[in-house]
């Protein structure tokens, strides 16, 4: 009985195993995408530390020296000129970083799991191969799923947000609870948005609201010890990386050099742990799927035409 408990608890991480080979079968397509999913994370970070920090921190001191002048003189005008010509910087900075980010943040998001799906069914591509395949495809499906998830989850942030400022105004107990309960069913939707973009890129016509249900099955009816798996370890693992994040950030205030290369250590770190989850949802769903249909079809059950797509 133990024996096939502890086959059981070693048969959840499998799929996690799998993920982490995926990219090793095709070098050439998941280098150039891991580097794609960590530029935008350096660039975030570099820009805060070289530029967005520095310009705050001589605002914030141009701002108390505009305190302490006359408002009539000379050298009032003089600093406040300072402050608009900073402030003009900063937003320039802050957009440009975020368009860069959100432009690359959406290529990965379609490139990524097209990668691991085709990769785990067989196929060897190159970046420009995938791309030309991608663009001759369905490519509606897939970005219907992704807007569709990216609009929840904005609301449900803003929801929590809204609940957690309840409860710290309030102060109740009852409210921080929700907050607690609704904080963590976010985390367990995030995975389940992951693996319902996994099932509309392996199958387009399966999108939206359809894609999100099939994966909500999968993770809930299916396989849900290892969807908790898949769960549990895309909530952790960042939490593992943060502190690196954190010394990165700190040292740049004493040494650049040395900050940045740490910075670079930790967009890497963090690229590959991206390029994971993606692996392990569409593994996942992979294998939910085989496993769903090979009890339906010992159990001589008949799909319903609805599901056979989807």
């Amino acid at each position: 009985m133990a024996a096939k408990t502890s086959t059981s608890f070693s048969s959840c991480f499998t799929f996690l195993k799998e993920a982490l080979i995926l990219p090793m079968q095709n070098p050439k397509l998941f280098i150039p995408v891991f580097l794609l999913l960590a530029l935008p994370i350096f660039l975030v970070l570099a820009a805060n530390v070289v530029f967005e920090q520095p310009l705050s921190m001589e605002i914030a001191q141009l701002a108390i020296k505009l305190q302490n002048t006359d408002p009539s003189s000379a050298e009032y005008r003089r600093i406040l000129e300072e402050v608009k010509r900073d402030v003009a910087q900063l937003v320039v900075i802050a957009i440009a970083v975020t368009l860069v980010t959100l432009v690359l943040g959406f290529v990965n998001r379609c490139v990524a799991p097209f990668a691991a799906s085709s990769t785990y069914s067989g196929d060897r591509y190159s970046l420009p191969e995938l791309v030309r395949k991608v663009m001759k495809g369905n490519l509606k499906g897939p970005l219907i799923t992704i807007a569709m998830v990216s609009v929840l989850q904005v609301t449900s942030m803003v929801l929590l947000g809204k609940l957690l400022y309840s409860a710290m105004q309030q102060h109740s107990k009852m409210q921080g609870v929700l907050f607690i309960i609704g904080f963590l069913a976010f985390l367990y939707f995030n995975v389940v948005g992951m693996v319902s973009v996994a099932v509309s890129v392996a199958n387009t016509e399966c999108r939206g609201i359809r894609a999100l249900r099939r994966a909500w099955r999968l993770m809930m009816r299916v396989r849900r010890k290892e969807g908790l798996v898949l769960a549990v370890v895309v909530c952790l693992l960042p939490v593992a990386l943060e502190p690196l994040n954190l010394i990165a950030v700190a040292y740049t205030k004493k040494n650049m050099a040395l900050g940045l290369c740490l910075l670079v250590m930790y967009a890497l770190l963090s690229g590959a742990e991206q390029l994971f989850y993606i692996a392990a949802a569409t593994v996942y769903y992979f294998q939910a799927t085989d496993s769903k249909d090979e009890a339906m079809a010992y159990a001589y059950a008949k799909i319903p035409t609805g599901e056979a797509n989807c």
